[in-house]
């Protein structure tokens, strides 16, 4: 039993990260080969990332004989990027799966729907390390001083330590359900919580280089303030000088806590998947009722569907954030911001282009109807078997996204033209251009989720965050910004006025918006009629 459960398990975490649906099995080769890539080539990026930062800081502990520092810094960093990466995921996929009760419903032990899940979680938490690993092991090998009992355990500790991450993000994400399961709006809680992960987790990276600076001339004081953290100590004496007894402590403290954290979540896993979230009694209140249109109506269901899912709005809105950070931004450091352009003449010239590329990329990261069909999943019947025309249950989902993601766009563009004191003419082609782009990407987005739709996810992460038409929309906005700067800087800067260029761009996207929406209007709609 549990070898199917794994089996299956494993096939849905293959499937998320290959665009794959039970389905449409035949679609998946050429998908397959796409995503492969591109998951390697993200992966690889973020190795070198790590690459960089490691091997400073191994050029610096080594011949100072802190190599056991090197490698409690490699377990901060590996246990850091996988509790941020799979606490919420545990949260989706452990306690509130789709098919939690039809699981329960059969003669199976729930034991072993648990084990099943956290070992999917495992195998996603070991990629995630392997992301850190692989340049501390390189940087290792170029600067330190390598043995074969220090590689052994080195070894060991990459494939104990996910446990203990495993472990500490089930017990959160298990402290999280609790706490919502007895509160009548859990996506907001959800949603601070998830924001304010991503929004730390985003200054670390920002500040990346100057931390690695501090550490790597302050490796003394760092050993002796992390001294006192046995664990750590213990780890790291384990990798840089072979220990062995120092390696079995290092596995007693990170696989009991696995341990207890299954038995613990073992014991109550029925009780939280079986609870009823938010149902608070409400009395009934005599009101008058009343009529709307059939798109106000088909707004409001799309904007409930929103804001009752955290992970929706966490990965198709968090732009909108930073657009709204970035605008205050503009503001604050105003003067570094200018002096930053002014400093090089023939920067500042470009500023209106450089700007409008700035912009649009982050506002590229704004997609909220490039998983909306997807996100149908089992209810895609119901608003089917409404007496209602496809073009506008297409239209409210874009009405949605244009109504959240608009007026962000425009005051990060005006705020930012203003600080940098762009002529009105060209502020005005600025703010027309975002705003056709915002426009555009939600048309594409829509597209792309109708061309590739897949209404049988097991959570709703796996549409929300790992969807296709998310991936895919995603790129295309990126490639879009990419070609533009490319266009302007090799072609079009010294051949046209800035104006001209930024009325060129503007015609081009009205362009491709007038025929992406008859698209959406035509083939778009026969392809949502026709879903399976």
């Amino acid at each position: 039993m549990l070898k199917t459960l794994l089996r299956v398990r494993m096939a849905a975490l293959l499937a998320a990260f290959t665009g794959q649906s039970r389905k449409r099995k035949s679609q998946t080769k050429g998908k397959a080969v796409g995503y492969a890539f591109l998951m390697l080539y993200c992966f690889c990026a973020f190795v070198f990332l790590f690459y960089a930062s490691f091997s400073q800081l191994a050029a610096a502990f080594f011949p100072a004989g802190l190599g056991w520092l090197y490698f409690a810094m490699f377990a901060i960093m590996a246990f850091a990027l996988m509790f941020i990466g799979s606490v919420f995921t545990a949260k989706s996929q452990l306690f509130e799966a789709k098919d939690n009760e039809l699981l329960l419903s059969m003669p199976v032990p729930p034991g072993m729907i648990l084990l099943s899940r956290m070992a999917a979680l495992l195998a996603m938490n070991f990629v995630l390390e392997l992301v850190v690993a692989l340049p501390v092991f390189v940087s290792w090998l170029q600067y330190g001083e390598t043995s074969g009992t220090g590689i052994t355990a080195f070894v060991v500790i990459v494939l104990a330590l996910p446990l203990f991450s495993l472990a500490v993000s089930c017990l959160f994400a298990w402290l999280v359900s609790l706490v919502t399961s007895h509160m009548r709006n859990t996506t907001a809680v959800t949603m601070v919580i998830s924001v304010v992960f991503m929004l730390a987790y985003f200054l670390f990276c920002f500040r990346m280089n100057s931390y690695v600076t501090q550490l790597a001339a302050n490796g003394a004081a760092i050993a002796g303030a992390l001294g006192s953290a046995a664990p750590l100590v213990w780890l790291g004496r384990a990798a840089a000088d072979g220990s062995l007894a120092d390696l079995g402590l290092t596995l007693l403290w990170t696989v009991l806590p696995f341990v207890l954290a299954y038995v613990l979540l073992n014991r109550s896993f029925i009780r939280i998947v079986t609870t009823r979230r938010g149902q608070v009694k409400v009395r009934y209140e005599k009101k008058a009722m009343r009529a709307s249109t059939q798109s106000a109506a088909l707004y409001r269901r799309e904007l409930a569907r929103l804001t009752s899912s955290s992970g929706y709005m966490l990965n198709a809105g968090l732009g909108l954030v930073f657009e709204l950070v970035l605008a205050v931004l503009a503001v604050v450091k105003r003067r570094e911001l200018l002096g930053a352009l002014t400093a090089i003449p023939e920067l500042y010239a470009a500023a209106a282009p450089i700007l409008l590329l700035a912009c649009m990329m982050v506002s590229g990261m704004v997609f909220f109807t490039a998983s909306s069909v997807s996100l149908e999943g089992k209810s895609y019947w119901i608003v089917r078997s409404m007496p209602v025309e496809t073009k506008k249950i297409l239209q409210a989902k874009l009405n949605l996204s244009n109504s959240l993601a608009v007026a962000p766009a425009l005051v990060m563009m005006l705020a930012a033209a203003l600080v940098l004191r762009v002529s009105a003419a060209e502020t005005a082609l600025l703010l027309a251009c975002q705003l056709l782009f915002v426009l555009l990407t939600a048309n594409v987005g829509l597209m792309e989720d109708l061309r590739h739709c897949n209404l049988d996810w097991i959570n709703e992460t796996q549409a929300a965050k790992q969807g296709a038409g998310v991936l895919l929309s995603m790129l295309l906005g990126f490639g879009f910004v990419v070609a533009v700067g490319a266009l302007y800087f090799f072609l079009l800067a010294e051949l046209m006025p800035t104006t001209a260029f930024l009325g060129l761009i503007l015609a081009l996207m009205a362009i491709l918006y007038a025929l992406t929406a008859r698209w959406l209007m035509t083939r778009g709609v026969k392809r949502f009629e026709t879903l399976r």
